[in-house]
């Protein structure tokens, strides 16, 4: 059952035979219910939701994070930052024909932004753990932490994420991750941005792949 909202001339909430009405984000919204089908999926259709499971099992672990990093993007547009983000995945970090279809963890992005992103972003295992580095000016060490947040995502093999997000500035361009034995040495990815702290202002965020040790 619907319920009218201001009058018989309002918005309504609820189904009405295929249709239901509902608010999201304070817009008034209708859809039509999905109709059954019968026909087999077509070739297409069903890379489609390859696609989508690929981008979603990558995305769904950082749901928090793409709520910040794609905060901007989102700003007075009727989509989610994760919608947002599924999208551009979805076009972006797929690779393959299907059916071997492949997520492509070097187009990922994690943020979106106007500040300056990483230059020479680089990493490599050392005997503590993973060593990460980017260029640093004279005039990066200047800055004030506040306006100067370095955040850092690192993704290992076993598609488990280990996520930086304080103590890290621009200016001392090199973070150790200091991260366990059993990890040291395998085919990870890195991602980098910078934010402001207090703030929503994000850098795109740079990318740089570390192969196993051999």
């Amino acid at each position: 059952m619907a319920t009218f909202k201001n009058g018989v001339n309002g918005s309504f909430s609820g189904r009405v035979g295929n249709v239901i009405g509902y608010q999201w984000r304070g817009i008034n919204v209708m859809r039509a219910l999905p109709r059954k089908s019968n026909k087999p999926r077509s070739e297409k259709q069903l890379a489609n939701e390859m696609r989508m499971k690929l981008a979603m099992s990558f995305l769904s672990p950082l749901s928090g994070l793409i709520a910040v990093g794609y905060q901007q993007a989102a700003d007075g547009l009727p989509m989610t930052p994760f919608n947002i983000a599924l999208s551009y995945h979805k076009k972006h970090a797929i690779g393959g024909e299907y059916p071997d279809l492949y997520f492509d963890y070097s187009k990922a992005i994690i943020s979106t932004g106007a500040l300056t992103p990483a230059e020479a972003l680089a990493a490599e295992w050392t005997d503590e753990g993973l060593a990460v580095s980017w260029h640093a000016s004279p005039q990066d060490g200047n800055l004030v932490n506040s306006q100067n947040t370095t955040i850092i995502w690192c993704l290992a093999t076993n598609e488990k994420w280990d996520i930086r997000t304080s103590g890290i500035t621009r200016g001392m361009g090199r973070y150790l991750f200091p991260l366990p034995q059993d990890v040291i040495g395998a085919d990870v990815h890195v991602y980098l941005a910078f934010n402001k702290a207090l703030s929503s202002e994000m850098s795109e965020s740079r990318h740089v792949q570390v192969q196993a040790n051999s």
